[in-house]
Formats: C-alpha cells, sequence, structure tokens
C-alpha cells in the first residue's frame, strides 16, 4: 500500500513539473503565484543574508587596507631614519668646512707654518693639565711652540716625541700668557686656575677692563704670537683689596671638547 502512495506521489509532481516548466495554460496562474511568492522570499533571504557578508567584506578590506598603511608608514619612517642621517651627516661637514675656513683665515693671517694635528687624549697622570696629539717631531714639532684652534689659543708644546706631543693648556697653574684687552689700553697676565676659566692678573684698579671684553695675545712673552683670541671678560671684582683687580676670564678654546688643534712651527 506504501509502495503505491509513494508512486502516485512521484506521478503527481512529474505531471505538476510538466505542467509548470511547459507553461500549460491550465498550471500557468499557479506557476506565476509560486513564482512570485518564492522569489520575494529568495531576495528577503538573500538580503538578510547579504547584510552580514557585506561587513564581513567591509571589515577584511579595512583589514587589507590597514595593512598596507601600516606597511607604507614602516617605510616611510625608514625614509625619515635615513633622511636624518644624512642631515646630521651634512651639519658635520658643515662644521667642518667652517674650521677649515677658519684654519685658512689664520695662516694668511701670521707667517707661521701650520701642522694640524688630532688631539687623541687627555693625559690625566700628569701634574699638568694636559692633552696628546698625534705629531711629534717627525712633523717637525718642537716643545714651547703654540698651540691653537680655530676659536682660540689652547697653549703649547711641553713634551714631544716621534709620533706624538702633550700640549698643557692655558688652563694648566703653570700657564702665563701676556695678554692686551682688545680696543683699549690695557695689558695683563692671563694666567691658569685650574679650571675652566684663567685670571686676569697685574691689571690696576684705575684701569677700566669691562665684562664682555676680549683678550688677545701680545706677542711680548716669546711663545704666543700676537692677535690669537684668548677668551672673554666674565667677572670684574673691584672690592678686593690691594692695587689689582680681580678678574675671571673664559677661555674661547674649551681643551675637553677639542678634536683638532694647530700647531704654529717657527
Amino acid at each position: 500500500m506504501r509502495s503505491y502512495i509513494t508512486l502516485f506521489g512521484a506521478v503527481l509532481a512529474l505531471v505538476i513539473s510538466f505542467l509548470i516548466f511547459t507553461n500549460f495554460p491550465a498550471a500557468n496562474r499557479p506557476y506565476t503565484i509560486l513564482r512570485g511568492f518564492f522569489s520575494e522570499i529568495s531576495g528577503i533571504a538573500l538580503k538578510i543574508f547579504d547584510m552580514p557578508m557585506r561587513r564581513v567584506r567591509e571589515y577584511y578590506d579595512l583589514y587589507i587596507d590597514v595593512i598596507h598603511a601600516k606597511k607604507e608608514v614602516i617605510e616611510l619612517r625608514k625614509k625619515m631614519d635615513a633622511l636624518y642621517l644624512e642631515c646630521a651627516r651634512l651639519r658635520e661637514m658643515e662644521r667642518e668646512n667652517i674650521k677649515l675656513r677658519k684654519i685658512l683665515e689664520l695662516s694668511e693671517k701670521n707667517t707661521y707654518r701650520m701642522t694640524v694635528a688630532q688631539v687623541v687624549g687627555e693625559d690625566v697622570k700628569s701634574w699638568h693639565k694636559c692633552i696628546i696629539i698625534d705629531k711629534g717631531t717627525d712633523s717637525g714639532i718642537r716643545e714651547r711652540m703654540a698651540v691653537i684652534s680655530p676659536r682660540g689659543l689652547v697653549g703649547q708644546v711641553m713634551e714631544a716625541n716621534r709620533k706624538s706631543s702633550k700640549i698643557m693648556v692655558i688652563n694648566d697653574t703653570n700657564s702665563a700668557i701676556d695678554v692686551y684687552v682688545e680696543g683699549k689700553e690695557i695689558r695683563g697676565i692671563a694666567e691658569g686656575s685650574g679650571f675652566s676659566t684663567l685670571k686676569l692678573k697685574y691689571v690696576k684698579k684705575n684701569e677700566e677692563p669691562e665684562i664682555g671684553d676680549r683678550l688677545i695675545t701680545s706677542g711680548k712673552d716669546g711663545i704666543y704670537p700676537k692677535g690669537i683670541p684668548l677668551g672673554i671678560v666674565v667677572n670684574v671684582d673691584r672690592k678686593k683689596g690691594g692695587i689689582f683687580l680681580d678678574i675671571d676670564v673664559v677661555p674661547f678654546a674649551n681643551y675637553r671638547v677639542l678634536d683638532q688643534v694647530i700647531v704654529l712651527r717657527k
């Protein structure tokens, strides 16, 4: 009995399918209704399922955009780092060019032969404040030769070896330099204090040095040529007892940061 029912259902399905797909007039109207119904249902279903899928696609596209943007940011950072290093290199080259120009200007102002040397260290064992340079007697360096930098006076050669030399800087307590106050008829002796400043001594109280005055070498001590910048007056004490002023001077050349000096060979 069950087999007959199954067979009947199959035959009925075939007949209905035949009537629908062959546009048989009797089946055309129900087919149109069913087709419209299923079309609306399928349309709604597609919209329902398409909304989350659209969101998924949007989020995926956004994710891809973020990945690309991150890669671009990394590339831009690399380029910025490269540009920063290039700018630093150019600044250093500019500083070196300025130093070289100043060295050339100094060479034009005096008749001394000039030997450029690199500062390779500082002698911390000596009683004197000394820096060490990479030039010695093989390069014509001798003791008591003046040493300068593009900024000003550094000191004098205290000890000369074949390949290196020790330079006693003007900050040393054994250093004494005959100087003028630039633009004024004032003369004194700039002595090292062992610290970052110098003392300008033997300037009488009736003379008028001022803060901001520049000191230059007088050329009368037999070591340093005339006219080399030495330092600037930063303090003038008129209240101290005695007939001389107490004057503090800051050197133009800071020996602790020098990487290059010039030895003036007679």
